[in-house]
């Protein structure tokens, strides 16, 4: 398979504020994802495969049918520009992969999933990425009825280390984002997937605290000391990517650790507790940041443009690339927290095309990012066509 190289300093305009270059771990140089054969940068096309999809493409239980059915499906999405592929390989504490950490998903039939994919993007020159929810984990019936002996069954049985690693909240229990043990186990995870995979990256999203509400680790932050409640949360989540980061690259090998936070910024900084301008800025937390911009132009909260200038504006240390994310699944439907905005996806068509372009245009960018592979499948012809000549005339 072709590792693809990405000078990220050259997506990057030099009239904008940026802060002065990182030392990056483990002896990296800032060649991160793609590099063309003339040696000058190219942009990434990615697309998020979710595990809802991954569900579906290894329905069979055969490997063999999966992997043809892989073939076809990643085929499909290069007929859009796509070059970089996210793998959902752990969207809820259990992975897709045989792991020593996570139990292992029924849905994957007992196949490797990523073995499938990283086969079939070797034959088709992609670049895969590994994707994984840092924090979320399943409900309690789910928990029961996991068997085995992974890392986190064994957290989960035992009552002990289930009060010291886990919490639960409305149904649902998360790694406790305040515990050391925590960011050493997610380091143990990144670390098992590049040994076993050497994956061209390590991709996380934006499921850090579920709530902001003060009851969720009301007595962890008593023990804690601290006054500011929020900002406590919020240097738990940026030590947890930060030795994230460290983890993806410990090595030295040529790998991207990147993250897709919100589009919304104050949404990133007051509810989920994830200070990405801070991400941006040092250096020490990430390659790459892929904002989530799921909006239309008329969005009344987050208009597309302004917010795309918003990231686009935001100090980012040297090596830091800027990717924008984009919704895929909204062309057609009905937008209903976008105010003013909500029919714009179904009133106006090629906005998705729009968005591709302008974001592929921009100097300060590294690419975009679909979310996710199943809604570009089933754009309607004229979307498609719209989608592909956009991104291919760029």
């Amino acid at each position: 398979m072709t590792v693809w190289i990405l000078l990220l300093t050259a997506c990057t305009d030099g009239n904008r504020q940026k802060e002065p270059a990182a030392a990056v771990p483990g002896g990296q140089t800032l060649q991160q994802l793609h590099l063309n054969e003339s040696g000058g940068a190219a942009r990434i096309v990615g697309v998020w495969v979710p595990y809802f999809i991954c569900d579906k493409l290894f329905s069979s239980g055969e490997a063999d049918t999966a992997r043809e059915t892989v073939r076809q499906y990643l085929s499909e999405m290069q007929n859009f520009g796509v070059n970089t592929v996210f793998l959902h390989v752990c969207a809820f504490g259990e992975s897709t992969y045989p792991s020593a950490n996570y139990p292992m998903t029924p849905t994957a039939h007992g196949i490797d999933e990523i073995a499938v994919f990283q086969e079939i993007c070797g034959e088709l020159d992609l670049s895969l990425h590994l994707w994984i929810n840092p924090l979320r984990l399943q409900t309690r019936e789910y928990m029961e009825a996991q068997r085995g002996d992974a890392v986190l069954t064994q957290w989960y049985r035992d009552s002990a280390l289930k009060a010291a690693n886990l919490s639960e909240w409305e149904g649902r229990y998360y790694l406790n984002p305040a515990a050391k043990t925590t960011r050493d186990f997610l380091t143990d995870v990144l670390r098992e997937l590049i040994e076993r995979y050497r994956p061209d990256g390590i991709h996380i999203d934006d499921y850090f605290y579920p709530t902001d509400a003060p009851a969720f680790d009301a007595e962890e932050f008593r023990r804690s000391g601290e006054a500011d409640l929020a900002q406590w949360r919020r240097e738990n989540i940026t030590a947890l990517v930060r030795q994230m980061y460290a983890a993806a690259h410990e090595d030295a090998g040529e790998r991207v650790f990147s993250i897709s936070p919100q589009g919304n910024l104050l949404m990133n900084y007051d509810t989920l507790f994830a200070d990405v301008e801070e991400w941006s800025r040092a250096g020490d937390c990430c390659d790459l940041l892929i904002p989530q911009i799921y909006f239309g132009y008329l969005n009344e909260m987050c208009p597309f443009a302004e917010t795309a200038e918003e990231w686009i504006s935001m100090p980012r240390a040297e090596h830091v690339g800027l990717a924008v994310g984009l919704a895929a699944y909204k062309v057609g439907a009905e937008d209903p927290f976008a105010g003013d905005g909500q029919d714009e996806w179904i009133r106006y068509p090629g906005i998705l095309a729009r968005q591709a372009g302008e974001m592929l245009r921009e100097p300060a960018l590294c690419g975009i990012c679909f979310y996710h592979s199943d809604s570009l499948a089933e754009l309607s012809a004229q979307e498609r066509d719209a989608v592909i000549r956009s991104v291919l005339e760029q």
